[in-house]
């Protein structure tokens, strides 16, 4: 009798913890479609920058952008940046208008403040079907910068920032199927 006693309650016990690792099981196995899905436009995990088109004076923003373009889409590592042969998706980026305007006034009437800001477009189109995945159409960047005895390089640091935002745009809506 004792050891039909101990028996149920070391089946008992097993069929706790059995249960409890199936119900852990079930949840991952729920979830898990979830979180380790690629989540990517058109399921590309791969993707090639060439160098932006400019329909501007100032050409050598575009290659500022294509580079950078590159260097954040490596850092954000959801997309990896590879050549045109192992791409499954190019990314073309077109640099559509820049203007460099003043933006903030003193009460004498001089300029405190410019704003430079750019307009870019994208297409974001598959290398094996040629289909275009996502058009992004007039993403605009800016900041400003205080003119200066340097303003060149004012200029420039806001040029970045203004590269830095609109590229981080095209990240965010490239690499979400929301």
């Amino acid at each position: 009798m004792v050891f039909f006693r101990e028996y149920r309650t070391v089946s008992r016990c097993r069929d706790i913890v059995l249960s409890i690792l199936f119900s852990f099981l079930f949840c991952f196995m729920g979830c898990s479609y979830y979180s380790t899905s690629t989540g990517m436009i058109g399921g590309i995990q791969t993707v090639n920058i060439p160098v932006a088109e400019s329909l501007t004076a100032e050409f050598g923003i575009a290659d500022r952008l294509s580079e950078r373009a590159e260097e954040m889409y490596i850092q954000d590592g959801r997309l990896r940046v590879v050549d045109q042969d192992g791409a499954d998706a190019i990314l073309y980026l077109t640099v559509q208008n820049i203007s460099d305007e003043p933006f903030t006034y003193s009460a004498a009437e001089q300029t405190e403040q410019y704003r430079f800001a750019m307009r870019i477009n994208g297409k974001l189109v598959s290398v094996f079907s040629k289909k275009t995945l996502k058009e992004f159409d007039s993403i605009e960047g800016w900041a400003t910068y205080a003119p200066s005895s340097n303003q060149d390089e004012s200029r420039e640091q806001a040029v970045d920032k203004a590269i830095d935002m609109v590229v981080q745009e095209f990240i965010d809506r490239s690499t979400s199927s929301w």
